[in-house]
C-alpha cells in the first residue's frame, strides 16, 4: 500500500475513533447526548413496531433489537412494555407535526381558509398520524381512560390552533367578532367532514380533493357569516396593524 493511502486510512480510522469516545463521558458511560440520542432511536422503532404489529405482537426485546440497544436500556429509559406504550401515544399528542397558517398582509378570507383546510389535512391524514390513530382505536378496549384523555386532548389542541387563525381573521378585519371556539369546531367538521373515521378505519384512502375543499371553504363561509361576507370573501385584502 502506498503511503498516501495508509495515511488517508489512519485519518479515517482516527476521526471513527474520536467519534466513538465523543458519545462516551471520562468514566466511559454514554454522554447525555448519546443517550438521548439513543431514546429517541428505541422511540421511533417502537412506534413503528407497535403500529405494524399492535400492543400485543410486539415485545421490548424486539424493540431493543430493532434500536441496536439491551433490553435493559429499553427497561432503564421507559420501563415496561406498557410505560412505553403510553410514551408512544404521549408523543402522537404532544409532537408538533404542523403549523397552522398565520394571517398574512394581502391575504382574503378565502384564501386563509383553503390554508387552513390543508393544515387540517396535513394534521389528520399524515402516514404516521393515521397508523397511530388506528393503533389508539385499535387498544382502545385495552386502555379505555388512557386513550379517551389523549384523543381529547389531540382534538382540543387541533381546535385551539384553529381558533387561533379566526382570532387574526377577525383582527385584520375579513370576518366579524363572533365564538371562536364555535366557528374552529364548524370548520373542521365541514372540512374534514367523515374523511378522518373511513381512513382511520381503512374503509377509505383519500383526502378531500381541491375542488371538494374549495366548495366545503365557500359553504362554511356563507354559513357562518353570510351573504356580505361571503361576497367578498375572495377579494377583500386583510388590513394588517402596525406593530409598534
Amino acid at each position: 500500500m502506498s503511503k498516501p493511502a495508509a495515511s488517508a486510512l489512519r485519518a479515517v480510522a482516527s476521526k471513527k475513533s474520536k467519534a466513538s469516545k465523543k458519545k462516551l463521558n471520562s468514566a466511559g458511560r454514554p454522554t447525555a447526548v448519546e443517550l438521548e440520542r439513543r431514546k429517541a432511536v428505541a422511540l421511533d422503532v417502537a412506534t413503528e413496531l407497535f403500529v405494524a404489529h399492535g400492543y400485543a405482537a410486539t415485545s421490548l426485546v424486539d424493540i431493543a433489537k430493532g434500536a441496536g440497544v439491551a433490553t435493559r436500556t429499553i427497561y432503564q429509559h421507559f420501563g415496561d412494555k406498557e410505560a412505553m406504550f403510553r410514551e408512544v401515544i404521549f408523543a402522537r399528542d404532544s409532537g408538533a407535526i404542523a403549523h397552522p397558517p398565520e394571517v398574512e398582509a394581502g391575504d382574503t378570507l378565502f384564501a386563509v381558509l383553503i390554508r387552513m383546510a390543508e393544515y387540517a389535512y396535513e394534521v389528520t391524514f399524515r402516514e404516521r398520524s393515521v397508523g397511530l390513530m388506528r393503533l389508539m382505536i385499535a387498544e382502545s378496549n385495552r386502555f379505555p381512560d388512557f386513550m379517551r384523555s389523549v384523543a381529547n386532548s389531540i382534538f382540543a389542541r387541533f381546535r385551539q390552533n384553529i381558533r387561533k387563525v379566526f382570532v387574526g381573521l377577525e383582527a385584520a378585519g375579513l370576518i366579524p367578532a363572533g365564538d371562536h371556539n364555535r366557528s374552529a369546531e364548524l370548520f373542521s367538521d365541514i372540512v374534514l367532514g367523515s374523511a378522518p373515521i373511513m381512513t382511520y378505519t381503512s374503509w377509505a384512502a383519500s383526502r378531500p380533493s381541491d375542488e371538494d375543499t374549495a366548495e366545503r371553504v365557500a359553504l362554511f363561509i356563507l354559513g357562518r357569516f353570510g351573504a356580505a361576507v361571503a361576497a367578498e370573501a375572495k377579494t377583500r385584502k386583510a388590513e394588517m396593524q402596525e406593530q409598534e
